[in-house]
């Protein structure tokens, strides 16, 4: 039976010090024989009696170990689940896990199990219909957090109402919910990376502006950071994810031949087909509809106005004059009660 042992001193498997990227070598003298699937990209090595298996790169060295719970039914997985001891500081790992869940970690966009991180080592579960099926044991390397920018002067209005927003969400949303999505906001580097679009078509001051008081990271199911307009919800976009949600409006602008009647206001909208490549997308629907910063408005539009662009109906209403009306609204929402498109969270929230 294999012992893993890891605290804030050693890592250890079997009372041996193991180091990230471990030779084979030791493993193999560790753990004794195993089985080699070698692929395309890597090396996996599999210990049948213990239900570890090992992924290397190079062949000679493993970069992670995984400990198979019930991992699946790949022909590199264990014959035999992993029935070993593993102490996290001096504790029984799975009892730790049950007392410890706020000091889970998320390690990538998305994760929804989360990590243990001790020692430079992340212990993370991977998790199927709330049951976990492996922890995968690697290195961790921190995250260095690079350097916010400053708000430009006349967007000033955006930190404040940033920091009303959050209030408001959290009087609702626990900050350590699956869901809750705030990240620091942008830097220097992710506003050149990510701010031209295509050839003269740049994300808006307004929205830079916005995104430097805070970002938000990309989750698959949702986001606590959302508008409600009339009865539908929509997701704050990240600002990373800005030019692919723009490349997908772009994808669906019809040839002019095949054009439908559109029924506008084209005093204050301009656009001749599905949508005017300007209008700059900074929060979805999920479902193909948008809200849209508008840097073309019409002669009787408003710069910055906000677009509401529906897929299927193609309806394109303005909802507010500017992005700064659009977050009072959201706050006057969340101040009134008017809360009920954070159901799902909540409800989530209180099954977990």
């Amino acid at each position: 039976m294999a012992k893993f042992s890891l605290s804030k001193t050693h890592f250890q498997i079997n009372e041996v010090s193991i180091e990230f990227p471990v030779e084979i070598a030791i493993l193999e003298k560790v753990l004794g024989d195993y089985r080699l699937k070698k692929s395309k990209h890597n090396y996996v090595y599999t210990w049948d009696a213990h239900g570890i298996i090992a992924f290397s790169k190079e062949g000679l060295k493993a970069e992670n170990l995984l400990l198979d719970l019930n991992y699946g039914t790949y022909d590199y997985c264990s014959k035999q689940p992993f029935s070993g001891e593993f102490i996290f500081e001096d504790q029984n790992l799975f009892e730790f896990y049950a007392a410890n869940k706020k000091q889970l970690v998320k390690l990538f966009k998305g994760d929804d199990s989360g990590a243990f991180i001790l020692n430079g080592i992340s212990v993370w579960f991977n998790k199927e219909n709330d049951t976990i099926t492996a922890i995968d044991i690697a290195a961790y390397e921190e995250k260095i957090k690079k350097p916010q920018l400053p708000v430009d002067k006349e967007f000033k209005q955006f930190e404040f109402l940033w920091q009303e927003w959050i209030i408001e969400i959290n009087k609702i949303i626990e900050a350590d919910n699956r869901y809750y999505n705030l990240t620091n906001g942008i830097s220097a580097e992710d506003l050149k990376e990510h701010s031209l679009l295509e050839d003269e078509i740049t994300i808006p001051p307004a929205l830079q502006n916005f995104y430097k008081v805070q970002n938000v990271e990309y989750d698959a199911v949702t986001s606590a950071f959302q508008f409600l307009i009339s009865d539908w919800t929509y997701d704050l976009i990240p600002f990373e994810d800005i030019k692919e949600e723009w490349n997908s409006i772009q994808d669906l602008q019809f040839d002019q031949d095949d054009l439908p009647e559109q029924e506008i206001d084209f005093e204050k909208i301009k656009t001749n087909n599905y949508a005017n490549p300007k209008w700059i997308p900074f929060a979805t629907g999920r479902n193909g509809d948008y809200l849209l910063f508008d840097t073309d408005p019409a002669t009787k539009g408003k710069f910055g106005q906000i677009i509401e662009l529906q897929n299927e109906s193609w309806e394109r209403n303005i909802v507010a004059e500017s992005l700064e009306e659009l977050l009072k609204n959201e706050i006057n929402n969340l101040k009134t009660g008017k809360n009920q498109h954070f159901d799902f969270i909540i409800g989530k929230e209180e099954i977990d």
